[in-house]
């Protein structure tokens, strides 16, 4: 559900591409999605008061989801405000502050997903590979996925400043939707941002070993490619 989320989030970035009529819906079903995930893991939300003597990785976890929630919510806020499609009959009066900001919250929803997901990494590849019935660990098929990574985090870096993600994630840069030319190069716009979702699922990932390592005194490899 977080994928299809992402997904969505990642297609809502080509206003230009989609109009603004599919925008807006693919909007109302990513948040329909996270309502949903909201609601079947509501018990998390009640246990996070309870729980005492927290690591660093589940003080990192709160600190994602509480900054996921904060960009989420923000980009819900302005949705409904500068919306001209679903909200258009709303008495609300748009705003060009409220654009921007709408703008510059989904850049940084964008990334926390992928640091989100990233977080959750090990826990994926162990349900893909009971699905796909690989069996034990491969130790040549880790290092390869490795490598994989590697090629594609260096992409994701390259594809960071093609588009300039980080000026737009500051507000150094005008903050709009319309920041690519889609009848020329609509597929180098998604392959640059699902490059930029992978670098941060990759620094998610690792810095989760990183916190296991410190914790357990346990190598990386074995914590998080068994």
């Amino acid at each position: 559900m977080n994928a299809v989320a992402g997904g969505l989030l990642l297609a809502a970035l080509a206003y230009d591409w989609l109009g603004n009529l599919a925008h807006e819906l693919i909007g109302a079903a990513m948040f329909g999605l996270l309502i949903a995930h909201n609601t079947f893991n509501r018990r998390w939300y009640g246990s996070v008061a309870r729980k005492g003597g927290r690591d660093l990785r589940g003080w990192l976890n709160i600190a994602t989801i509480a900054a996921l929630a904060a960009a989420m919510l923000t980009l819900l806020v302005t949705s409904v405000i500068i919306s001209r499609s679903l909200f258009s009959l709303l008495p609300i009066a748009s705003s060009f502050a409220a654009r921007q900001l709408h703008a510059q919250a989904a850049y940084w929803a964008l990334v926390v997903v992928a640091i989100h997901v990233g977080m959750r990494w090990a826990m994926i590849m162990a349900s893909m590979r009971a699905w796909l019935r690989l069996g034990t660990p491969s130790i040549g098929r880790t290092w390869i996925l490795r490598a994989l990574a590697l090629v594609v985090a260096a992409y994701g870096v390259h594809s960071w400043m093609v588009i300039g993600t980080g000026s737009r994630l500051l507000a150094e840069a005008e903050m709009t939707l319309n920041l690519w030319n889609f009848e020329e190069a609509a597929l180098q716009f998604f392959l640059h941002q699902a490059a930029i979702v992978a670098l941060f699922v990759c620094l998610g990932h690792y810095a989760t070993c990183l916190t296991q390592l410190r914790r357990e005194g346990a190598s990386c490899a074995t914590s998080c490619h068994k």
